[in-house]
């Protein structure tokens, strides 16, 4: 989707928010079918009609129809058949779950985390004893590993400290929440935990997966140094993070203990300290030499992606002042993040350095 460089020198580029082409207001005859006690989720969660109003991190709930802290388009007036009473957690413009404003001036916005509906209790899926490797979302996940994958240390599931919760092991018997292993009780993407850091509600675990056995080398091309799909097969020089952070070696230790090695990954190309991608992420990666910050995303070019001569430029409508697919086709005048921060100019490279400029991209 749409995006921009900030001019808040902590945060480097944020996602736009955006009005959706096609989506004009309902008239009031056509108003959609809300079950009038909806208090669980199905699907993306927009019928949602419950009253739970804090976010998943206990943030509380902004009212819909304030714009203190935050100001914001989403109000009664302009989603009247939305549901936004008080302060609800609600889906208003099809988010992948419900959300809301939060009262934090710091936090404009999070997910909720809503019961689902039709989730009465089950008799115990079996599970293999042992299973310490992680297939799918990991929810079948029962191995020891007690740390996220910034390495902070997990919070006892019977634990209520420092973070209060109801994933405990009464409310979910057979989840396998023992100690303070990592788990999927609630069908997240992936194994987490609470952490024991105040600052940190929670985070995913990295996990080893099943079947991951050594396999013959893969076919690379030697000088591979443009990225395709997810960049697995990318074994170019690069060794700097899309914020600038130089990359530590793979075959380190030091600031950030891993696994991703070279002996462990013998056929991920783990050169020097050049961005890789050696366990399927959405794109190369590394870690950094800053130790507080343990991995970072690799900005690299992508392969074909060669300048469009200039007598090509793409049909473009002139005043296309509203959202389609990724975005890439707005032309609109909205210069703020979805949290609020103004847009750096495209132009500059203040406060940001980036080759994102009018020159190297004429037609976008």
């Amino acid at each position: 989707m749409a995006w921009c460089y900030t001019t808040d020198p902590g945060t480097r580029w944020e996602y736009c928010k955006l009005p959706t082409c096609g989506n004009e207001p309902v008239p009031a005859s056509e108003a959609p079918t809300i079950l009038e006690e909806l208090t669980c989720a199905t699907e993306d969660g927009s019928a949602y009609r419950g009253t739970i109003s804090e976010t998943e991190s206990r943030k509380t709930c902004q009212l819909w129809a304030s714009q203190n802290p935050h100001k914001h388009s989403r109000t009664p007036e302009n989603y009247p058949w939305k549901g936004l009473t008080s302060n609800y957690c609600r889906n208003p413009d099809n988010e992948r779950m419900a959300w809301c404003y939060t009262t934090d001036p710091g936090t404009r916005w999070e997910y909720c985390k809503l019961p689902t509906c039709g989730n009465e209790p089950v008799p115990a899926p079996t599970i293999l004893e042992e299973l310490t490797c992680a297939t799918g979302d990991g929810s079948a996940y029962r191995g020891t590993i007690s740390e996220t994958e910034s390495w902070k240390t997990c919070q006892l599931w019977a634990s209520q400290n420092p973070h209060k919760h109801s994933r405990t092991p009464e409310n979910y018997p057979w989840k396998g929440l023992t100690s303070n292993y990592c788990r999927n009780p609630d069908n997240e993407r992936m194994a987490w935990c609470y952490t024991t850091d105040p600052g940190t509600r929670w985070e995913y675990c990295k996990l080893p997966t099943c079947g991951n056995e050594p396999v013959p080398a893969p076919t690379i091309l030697e000088e591979l140094t443009c990225a395709t799909g997810d960049g697995s097969g990318y074994r170019g020089t690069i060794s700097e993070t899309e914020s600038g952070k130089t990359c530590q070696l793979w075959a380190s230790q030091n600031p950030h203990e891993h696994s991703r090695t070279p002996e462990n990954y013998p056929w991920k190309g783990l050169t020097s300290n050049y961005c890789r991608n050696p366990d399927n992420e959405r794109m190369p990666w590394c870690y950094t030499t800053d130790p507080g910050t343990r991995w970072e995303y690799c900005k690299l070019p992508t392969c074909g992606n060669e300048p469009v001569p200039a007598t090509e430029p793409p049909t473009i409508l002139e005043e296309l002042t509203c959202a389609t697919g990724d975005g890439s086709g707005y032309r609109g005048t909205i210069s703020e993040t979805e949290s609020g921060k103004t847009c750096q100019l495209w132009a500059s490279q203040n406060p940001h350095e980036h080759s994102r400029t009018t020159e190297n991209y004429p037609w976008k």
